[in-house]
């Protein structure tokens, strides 16, 4: 694990016709001068260079190869941030606020090298500006949303995605699928599974006994059977195995008041089962400062909370809070992983 001072934080870019270059700009301008960590941006040079004049910003850029290791020693220039510029020339089409598949195809890249760099640990951890999941799957490649594309590239590892507000932490068992999916899916051993997943990175965020509360599926939790069974044919079996594994879960807790109990200190993450019973929460609680962290993989990676937000690009009046929130994050938790890997030592 690098030293505090060198710390790397890949950056993509998102789709370029998107708010990702805004945000990612501006989330730069706060942060510097960088003192914790440096920043490499994997992304389009001439998008991100326009971006920058049209901003006003105080960077520039330099491109470097994507087969150095990392990037060489920082120049006098700590207004300089270097670049791996993957720019996709065919069919290109940069207009902001535009859905198209070479937007897809450019957001692919700048992902897919950032991983190939973590996973090679060139990097310490990836902050992901937004993609378009119809322009990616437009430019020929069927994944759902970063999770699933982040988990292929990740020699397939199990992610359970994790919406984090301030204090307040949501998992989910199930993420992009339909309702009836979602509820023809759940098992104990699935719930079992991301639990486990959930307290693993609950204490590589620095929590050292972590508390699960477990979400109910039913109003009222069932209210003992009367709107429902699966509190007790899959959601007690599974905290059972959960404690047989000496893991700290409480619950079930009605759907409607779990987060309310959460937000008293009563447990450190809420598990929930479907994609909108905890995004729904969280997001209404604090959308601006939300934070996707991707847990249950080899590699560190958080991104802002919010879509490409192409109808509100060409204005140039997106809010970078949640991009700077993942940026602290990630950096948060690479000193965690260092203070550990020192104690050990």
């Amino acid at each position: 694990m690098s030293l505090k001072s060198e710390i790397t934080i890949g950056l993509t870019m998102g789709d370029p016709n998107g708010i990702g270059p805004e945000v990612l700009i501006r989330a730069l301008q706060f942060f510097h001068p960088f003192r914790e960590w440096t920043p490499l941006i994997f992304g389009d040079i001439e998008v991100i260079t326009e971006m920058n004049n049209i901003l006003g910003a105080p960077f520039s850029y330099i491109s470097i190869t994507s087969d150095q290791s990392r990037p060489q020693e920082k120049s006098n220039n700590d207004f300089c941030i270097p670049v791996i510029d993957l720019t996709v020339r065919n069919n290109r089409k940069w207009v902001l606020g535009s859905c198209t598949s070479w937007g897809g195809e450019s957001a692919f890249q700048y992902v897919y090298n950032a991983i190939q760099w973590a996973n090679n640990k060139k990097i310490d951890a990836i902050v992901t500006a937004p993609l378009s999941k119809e322009a990616l799957q437009s430019a020929g490649y069927n994944f759902p949303g970063h999770t699933e594309l982040l988990s292929h590239y990740s020699s397939g590892a199990r992610p359970v995605m994790m919406l984090a507000v301030d204090d307040l932490r949501a998992t989910m068992v199930t993420l992009h699928m339909s309702l009836r999916q979602a509820l023809d899916t759940l098992t104990p051993e699935l719930i079992l599974e991301v639990m486990e997943i959930t307290d693993a990175g609950l204490r590589r965020m620095g929590i050292q006994n972590p508390r699960l509360g477990i979400a109910g599926l039913n109003p009222h939790a069932g209210e003992n059977r009367l709107f429902g069974d699966e509190e007790y044919n899959i959601i007690l079996p599974a905290m059972e195995l959960a404690r047989k594994n000496n893991l700290h879960c409480v619950g079930p807790f009605p759907p409607d008041t779990v987060f309310l109990e959460h937000r008293k200190g009563l447990f450190d993450a809420v598990v929930a089962h479907y994609h909108d019973q905890a995004l729904i929460p969280l997001k209404l609680y604090g959308f601006d400062r939300a934070v996707n962290i991707t847990l249950g993989l080899p590699i560190i990676r958080t991104s802002p909370d919010h879509g490409t937000a192409f109808q509100l690009a060409p204005q140039i009046k997106a809010n970078p809070s949640s991009m700077i929130e993942a940026i602290k994050v990630a950096v948060k938790m690479n000193e965690t992983a260092h203070s550990a890997t020192t104690l050990l030592s």
